[in-house]
């Protein structure tokens, strides 16, 4: 009979302990510190979105509210105001703080984001610059792309960054449970939601794509070097048709007179989007830009560049670069330079390594 009892107590406390971990749409407020977010998650939420919230209100396309209650709007005048009285910047917080839904069952957890409060530390303590409901602005955030490095994906919109989860957060709320004073005690709940067997849903997962810039380089002493033969091949073509350089901002460096002799193509750089798919990349060639003794017309589709028929050894541009039997230079991977002593082991990154963790095998590589 004891043994019956005591085995009952057990369940009713197991269900207990389960039953914590069951709720729906409870109000949740995290905190993302710009400081603790890594290289590896491709881009830093806390960076980029009080910049272009703050562009947006001064252009008077969102809304800032005193609070998520939204009793108060708050001008870009007095935005102003607290920037000039406090020695603050909006587009610079330090700290990005996300008010959500969390909703969990036994095997699966959801979310949904509501908005988004800015604070900034200044000599006078903690400045709160206020409240921007999502629903208000969801349309801006996602047609805006969010600046990514190597270890990123390209053309990555800014809702898409943030239901991915890929961010380090803090949970400093949960219901009517405070953790400002006591962050330990929200890493269980923090864990079982996101980072335990459960299915975490609506989470984005981002595209192993990257877009790549490439600067051509010739090889006189290769027979019938590619490279080499691209350069040729379209310094030809537009010295017999100089009207194509005016037609790509070339007005901005020259006069019509200016180019009645012959000129010379001194860099080429390709646009491309790489996707990795197993262990190879998938080249997507897409623009092409031309400098004209030094000086950069504007980047080219491809598609437009396929109207002059050019062919490079009977083949066209998209084979030819398709193809990469020539000497190439990387020069930026998604919105971040790369320098030029360490173009051959970013390629090698790209090639051998995990995708989100470019930079790291570049570093640990130099070491």
């Amino acid at each position: 009979m004891f043994k019956k009892y005591f085995i009952f107590l057990v369940l009713i406390v197991a269900l207990q302990a389960e039953a914590k971990k069951l709720y729906t749409e409870v109000p949740v407020l995290t905190h993302l510190p710009k400081s603790e977010q890594n290289d590896t998650f491709g881009f830093n939420l806390v960076e980029h979105l009080p910049k272009l919230i703050y562009n947006q209100l001064k252009n008077s396309k969102i809304k800032l509210w005193d609070s998520p209650k939204k009793q108060i709007e708050i001008s870009f005048s007095a935005v102003q105001k607290i920037e000039s009285d406090n020695s603050v910047s909006f587009s610079r917080v330090e700290n990005l703080f996300i008010n959500e839904l969390w909703t969990s069952s036994l095997r699966k957890t959801s979310f949904v984001i509501m908005g988004f409060s800015f604070l900034a530390e200044s000599p006078k303590g903690k400045i709160s610059f206020g409240y921007v409901d999502l629903s208000e602005c969801f349309g801006i955030l996602s047609q805006s792309i969010i600046p990514t490095n190597v270890n990123g994906c390209n053309q990555l919109n800014y809702i898409d960054a943030l239901y991915s989860r890929r961010y380090f957060f803090n949970l400093l709320q949960f219901g009517p449970n405070d953790f400002s004073g006591s962050p330990q005690a929200s890493f269980k709940i923090k864990n079982d939601a996101f980072y335990s067997k459960k299915k975490v849903q609506d989470v984005v997962k981002l595209k192993n794509k990257k877009e790549v810039t490439y600067t051509l380089e010739k090889n006189p002493g290769q027979e019938n070097d590619p490279a080499t033969n691209i350069f040729n091949t379209i310094e030809t073509y537009i010295n017999k048709n100089k009207s194509i350089i005016f037609k790509h901002g070339g007005d901005k460096h020259y006069k019509n007179n200016s180019l009645l002799s012959d000129f010379t193509i001194t860099r080429i750089e390709i646009l491309e989007i790489w996707e990795k798919k197993g262990n190879l990349i998938v080249y997507k060639p897409s623009k092409i830009k031309i400098y004209i003794n030094n000086k950069a017309l504007d980047f080219i589709d491809l598609e437009e560049f396929n109207q002059w028929k050019l062919l490079f050894n009977f083949k066209n541009i998209e084979d030819v670069l398709i193809e990469k039997q020539f000497s190439f230079i990387i020069y930026k991977i998604n919105a971040e330079l790369i320098p030029y002593e360490e173009s051959s082991l970013f390629l090698r990154a790209l090639k051998e390594y995990k995708w989100s963790q470019v930079s790291n095998f570049v570093k640990y590589t130099k070491e």
